[in-house]
């Protein structure tokens, strides 16, 4: 979010003084759920309460899938991570996962979404959408990691399906 702000802005500043022209450019930020629901939180909320016109894109596999497969605060309650293990002592992952689209609706912006990669029409028309809006549009979409998931990737579709119809993860959006 830092990123994609200063690039908005630095366009922004050199359009205004005529030494480009204004193209109608669509700034694009992108990050995991730890880069945006932990690590960058405070650049994201601020870029949020500035208005800066940009999307911003987290995708979520619910982990800091690169490092290891260690728990984010996007991590559900009950998820067995390699620093949230289920067993014995512990079920696992032991607070609830953030939920960084209604953070991103109570800051005011003119539009949120949540987008599954297993609906790829739905996610393409949701970009679309948010490229139009005038100020910052926020999209989370559940991605499945079939690594961090356990599970063979010619399931991740069916898998991302099944989260969306079974309700534990709603495709949505807040306009407004």
């Amino acid at each position: 979010a830092a990123v994609i702000t200063g690039a908005e802005a630095g366009v922004k500043a050199l359009v205004r003084k005529g030494k480009l022209p204004d193209k109608g450019t669509v700034f694009l930020g992108m990050g995991g759920d730890g880069g945006t629901s932990d690590i960058g939180l405070q650049a994201l909320s601020g870029a949020f309460e500035r208005g800066h016109r940009f999307i911003y894109v987290c995708y979520d596999n619910e982990a800091y899938m690169n490092t290891g497969v260690q728990r984010s605060s996007a991590t559900p309650f009950g998820a067995s991570t390699t620093t949230s293990p289920s067993g014995k002592v512990k079920p696992g992952q032991i607070t609830w996962k953030k939920n960084m689209p209604e953070i991103a609706v109570a800051h005011g912006i003119p539009y949120v979404a949540t987008a599954c990669s297993s609906y790829p029409f739905d996610l393409m028309r949701k970009v679309e959408k948010a490229a139009q809006v005038n100020g910052p549009a926020y999209i989370h979409i559940l991605s499945v990691c079939p690594t961090g998931w356990g599970l063979p990737s010619e399931k991740a579709i069916w898998i991302g399906r099944l989260a969306v119809e079974t309700g534990v993860f709603p495709l949505y959006e807040v306009e407004k």
